[in-house]
């Protein structure tokens, strides 16, 4: 039996209900401040103006939490009067005349349709259209920064590196593939559904001069791979997009060799008010085009990595959420021994929030990240 609804691989255009999306709405734990914001932005009319107005509460509330992670103020009480902020905000800005004539509300006519495309083309394209965007130092160094840095500070030395051959199950535009093979494997290979990432990637990495980098374009449910053909497989935040996890987990070791390495890393649940933040946005934002959004916030001179996060899991159709225990049971089903979940992370990691003992951690982010590395079991 499931845990809780979070578990479910359910496609937010689905779903009419804001508890459905907004598990805090349930709870009530910041009073009815989420449900207030999201009903008065929900009720406004569908054009680019109040789009404009939906589309600015995503830098807000990401900016607000981050500049107030070390706040020692009680971190729930501070979320609600931020969210209240906001609505007071949006309401002065809807009744201002000045706006109104500066931003003309012309009736959007391109908005895309709630099932225009199956989840795995419709988050292939979402994330593909991020990726792109990123320049060369977000997309080489900063990755294989980032992926060291997570190695460094959880003692992880995976051997004969230099022999190995890697799979990046659901590699995006490929910097976590490209970044694996600048640490050294003998061979990476990445896989993504979206024909934008993978054409992307092959770009860079051909004009960037690096070789033995391969992608393939194929669905992570079901990898186009022989039984247990890589070394380590990577798989990193992209299982919880997909219609099944739990069957993206199982390919991920299927394809590994016996005493192998796998890296996972899923979301979390639960998640504080890191996570109620995000949910909150994807109520918000459920029906605002994706084009739209990135061009908003890439006018206000947003670096692309930074427009990524933001708009990561905020515009994605699916993003299942889950605890320790439900992965654990799922990875040793599967096989998967030696598992170890990562305390510490990057400096902006969660895990490494709560590792540092900030004020009001777990009220902040809950667990922090599910990243994991594990054994195929011999």
């Amino acid at each position: 039996m499931r845990e809780s609804l979070l578990s479910e691989n359910r496609d937010i255009r689905t779903l009419e209900n804001i508890n459905e999306i907004v598990h805090c709405t349930e709870t009530e734990i910041y009073g009815d401040a989420p449900k207030r914001l999201i009903s008065f932005l929900g009720e406004l009319p569908d054009s680019a103006f109040y789009n404009y107005i939906r589309t600015l509460s995503v830098p807000y509330l990401f900016e607000v939490f981050e500049k107030n992670v070390q706040n020692k103020e009680r971190a729930i009480q501070w979320f609600s009067r931020e969210l209240l902020n906001f609505l007071e905000y949006s309401k002065n800005l809807t009744e201002s005349a000045a706006f109104k004539n500066l931003v003309k509300p012309k009736e959007l006519t391109n908005q895309e349709k709630p099932f225009k495309e199956e989840v795995k083309q419709h988050t292939g394209k979402h994330y593909g259209n991020l990726f792109k965007e990123f320049d060369h130092h977000s997309y080489f160094g900063e990755a294989k920064s980032l992926l060291e840095q997570r190695l460094q500070r959880n003692n992880i030395e995976l051997p004969n590196l230099h022999k190995s051959r890697l799979l990046d199950q659901g590699c995006g535009g490929g910097r976590y593939t490209a970044a694996w093979r600048l640490l050294g494997v003998k061979e990476a290979v990445g896989l993504d559904y979206s024909s934008t990432g993978i054409e992307d990637a092959r770009a860079r990495v051909d004009f960037a001069g690096l070789k033995k980098i391969n992608f393939d374009e194929g669905s992570v449910l079901e990898m186009p791979y022989e039984n247990s053909s890589f070394d380590i497989v990577f798989s990193n935040g992209v299982l919880h997009h997909t219609e099944d996890w739990e069957q993206g987990v199982a390919e991920l070791i299927r394809v590994l060799k016996p005493g192998g390495y796998g890296w996972l890393y899923l979301i979390e649940n639960p998640g504080g008010i890191f996570w109620d933040k995000i949910e909150i946005l994807r109520a918000i934002m459920k029906n605002v085009d994706k084009d739209f959004a990135r061009g908003i916030l890439k006018s206000f001179n947003i670096p692309a990595n930074r427009i990524f996060y933001m708009l990561d899991h905020v515009m994605v159709p699916i993003n299942t959420r889950l605890s320790p225990g439900q992965i654990e049971n799922i990875l040793k089903e599967n096989g998967a021994d030696s598992i170890k979940r990562l305390e510490r992370g990057t400096d902006f990691d969660r895990v490494e929030q709560i590792y540092r003992g900030i004020p009001y951690a777990r009220e902040k982010f809950g667990v922090g990240e599910n990243r994991y590395i594990f054994r195929k079991a011999e």
